[in-house]
């Protein structure tokens, strides 16, 4: 017996009288749209999942390099990138990354945030950050932190207005191209403002 609280719904009278070839018709129709849906929903990730996927990483080399996706061209926006310095294996007590702007011509958009410990599950964060903006980009070159992670964070929505810029210079570059090494802070560093914009600074892998 059927519980009292249990609506029935009935067949339409003009399916109950449907010949067997459209009841076929009918379910393989279903079925279609069924298998439709999950190709649906197996599609490649979105424009942003893409762009994620450009940069970032982790990174727990002694030294190494950090650079925006085809810089110095122009790279896909809005972007949003993280990497992670890992210096923790560092047999010093005092443990310092240092991070040099050797070209450096996003205006804003970059932010650095050093970690006493970083994981997936649990983050442990120092005091000290430091971010790009337009007062500070032709005034600093280097920059060192004393905790054994640092984050380092790019995100940009738009490429236009969003760079550095100079008089009949500079007219097509994008993005930055940086330099990490875990250790003391060079007395020379290759760097884009002191080749006062005429242009590329590169240095050896080597470089001492």
């Amino acid at each position: 017996m059927i519980p009292p609280s249990t609506n029935l719904i009935p067949y339409p009278p003009h399916l109950l009288s449907m010949p067997s070839y459209l009841w076929t018709l009918l379910l393989m129709a279903i079925l279609i749209a069924r298998r439709s849906g999950v190709r649906a929903q197996q599609q490649p990730p979105n424009q942003h999942q893409q762009q994620h996927n450009l940069c970032g990483g982790y990174l727990n080399g002694t030294q190494g390099i950090i650079q925006t996706p085809n810089f110095p061209n122009k790279f896909p926006v809005p972007i949003s990138c993280v990497w992670i310095i890992d210096a923790s294996s560092n047999p010093s007590i005092n443990v310092s990354i240092v991070i040099y702007l050797t070209q450096m011509y996003a205006l804003n958009g970059l932010k650095f945030t050093e970690y006493m410990y970083y994981s997936a599950d649990y983050k442990v964060p120092s005091h000290q950050t430091f971010e790009i903006s337009e007062d500070n980009v032709t005034q600093v070159t280097w920059l060192k932190f004393s905790s054994p992670y640092l984050e380092v964070k790019f995100t940009m929505h738009t490429i236009h207005g969003t760079h550095l810029r100079a008089l009949d210079r500079l007219l097509d570059v994008y993005g930055f191209n940086i330099t990490y090494e875990v250790g003391s802070v060079k007395t020379y560093q290759c760097n884009a403002l002191k080749c006062r914009f005429l242009g590329h600074c590169y240095a050896t892998q080597n470089f001492r």
